[in-house]
């Protein structure tokens, strides 16, 4: 914000109850018009008109995913700072927020038994509780060893997560990063990962659609991507690492999870790395032997000297 007037319009904005009640569940999550409806009780129009002021104030961020919209808080660092402010000094006790709370939990409570639906249909099965541990304690053990500070939890930055699928790595990484933004091409598996994003209160992330071939950002746009199991089941892995290193900036890095074994085999891997010019830091396996890790990077330029 750079003026006092800027600054008056958004406490304004915030000042409604109205909207610090869309406001307080949408930070725990995406949600959609139709289930902010559900948890407020309001009607749609009303719904619809409150979300165009918060989303034009830039309180609120909107994505389409075919028929629905969807909305989740900004992660503006000015903007968001004062909204976090706000929503803490809600009453704690009040019986519209519970309400709401009851609500919400029931939302989450559809959501994952829908999720669990889609994967049984599908014959997905979700990473085990031991096994996700097994990948994270590798995970941390990467960033600790090659993220500036030694310190495994650095901050990620901008993280883009290609074919989240069930959201392993949003378990795993979303609350280190500034934002993410989770893709898949399945519409199920956005459905079931938005579950996970609801459940882990992850507000700073975003679900979409879209292509791990051809991304739909700009070159060098986000810090770190992550590939879970994705490398395996691609038709051309090459062209698949090639793009996300693409969208990597100088100095960023792609973190890759894979089953051990053909097709994505160490050997592979590393030649995938190295065709996507990207630069290998570690490849290690888990401790019980389940997954493969792989950490890269994309090497900055050498910094021309000005005569």
């Amino acid at each position: 914000m750079r003026t006092f007037e800027e600054l008056a319009d958004l406490l304004r904005i915030l000042g409604d109850p109205t909207r610090l009640r869309l406001l307080a569940s949408l930070n725990q999550g995406e949600l959609s018009v139709s289930e902010i409806t559900q948890v407020t009780g309001f009607s749609q129009p009303r719904v619809s008109r409150h979300l165009k002021l918060l989303c034009e104030s830039h309180v609120l961020r909107r994505t389409r995913d075919q028929n629905e919209v969807y909305y989740r808080v900004t992660i503006d660092e000015d903007r968001r700072g004062l909204v976090q402010k706000v929503l803490v000094n809600l009453p704690g006790k009040d019986p519209i927020t519970a309400r709401d709370q009851e609500r919400l939990t029931a939302i989450l409570d559809s959501r994952q038994a829908q999720a669990q639906e889609l994967l049984a249909r599908m014959g997905v099965r979700p990473l085990s509780p031991p096994e996700i541990r097994e990948v994270g304690t590798a995970v941390e053990t990467l960033l600790k060893a090659h993220l500036p500070g030694n310190e495994a939890n650095t901050p990620l930055g901008d993280l883009l997560d290609i074919g989240t699928g069930t959201g392993s790595m949003l378990r795993l990484l979303a609350r280190q990063a500034r934002r993410t933004v989770a893709i898949d091409q399945s519409r199920e598996m956005r459905l079931v990962a938005r579950a996970t994003v609801l459940s882990q209160g992850l507000s700073n992330c975003t679900v979409q659609k879209g292509d791990m071939y051809d991304l739909g950002f700009p070159e060098k746009h986000f810090d770190i991507a992550t590939m879970d199991r994705v490398v395996g089941t691609a038709d051309n892995p090459d062209n698949a690492i090639r793009e996300a290193g693409r969208v990597i900036k100088d100095g960023g890095h792609l973190l890759l999870v894979e089953t051990p074994g053909l097709p994505a085999d160490e050997t592979r891997l590393v030649e995938c790395i190295e065709n996507a010019g990207l630069s290998l830091l570690e490849l290690q396996k888990t401790e019980k032997g389940t997954a493969i890790v792989v950490f890269a990077t994309r090497v900055s330029p050498p910094q021309s000297n000005a005569a």
